[in-house]
């Protein structure tokens, strides 16, 4: 007897696709007629096997899903789709206004999407930089909980790596 997921391997290798839609419903494409009674008695078994499929481990299955052009599905909050990324001649020209105590001492925004960290991407760069300069004026205020938990050290490093480069005014220029 065949599985659910030896199923969808036979359908998917012959150019069939099977995807939910609308909860319960299984939407089959271009199955061959021999294929047809095994996946409608197997429905069950393919619903929950495509549900897991079609979820996100962090997610959920609730995630707003987007596909690649080669084909796969893909979790747009933990990966945005790159298509939907603002363009990136849309950086500032001129830069924000500077939070009270904070000095701008380069201004240079790097094309996006921008990889900080093995975990952080930035799709905007000219929002990320508005919102870690608001972050940096909370840290500053003393007010750690507000700005993510970051030190104002490591919000003028993440702004840096963007190509903001900012001083605390009165504080030494650091290397």
């Amino acid at each position: 007897m065949m599985t659910a997921e030896e199923a969808i391997r036979a359908l998917e290798g012959v150019g069939g696709r099977v995807e939910l839609a609308d909860g319960d419903r299984v939407l089959v494409r271009a199955a061959p007629s021999s294929l047809a009674p095994i996946l409608r008695a197997m429905k069950r078994d393919i619903v929950a096997l495509l549900r897991r499929r079609d979820s996100c481990y962090i997610h959920g299955p609730e995630a707003d899903f987007w596909e690649r052009p080669e084909g796969g599905r893909v979790c747009g909050q933990c990966h945005p789709d790159p298509r939907s990324l603002p363009d990136p001649r849309a950086i500032p020209k001129s830069p924000p206004l500077m939070p009270r105590g904070v000095k701008l001492v380069a201004w240079r925004p790097v094309l996006q999407p921008v990889v900080l960290n093995a975990y952080t991407v930035v799709g905007d760069v000219g929002a990320f930089i508005s919102y870690t300069l608001g972050q940096l004026a909370v840290a500053l205020e003393g007010k750690p909980w507000q700005a993510g938990n970051w030190t104002a050290r490591e919000l003028m490093e993440r702004l840096e790596q963007v190509g903001v480069k900012v001083e605390i005014e009165g504080s030494r220029p650091t290397c």
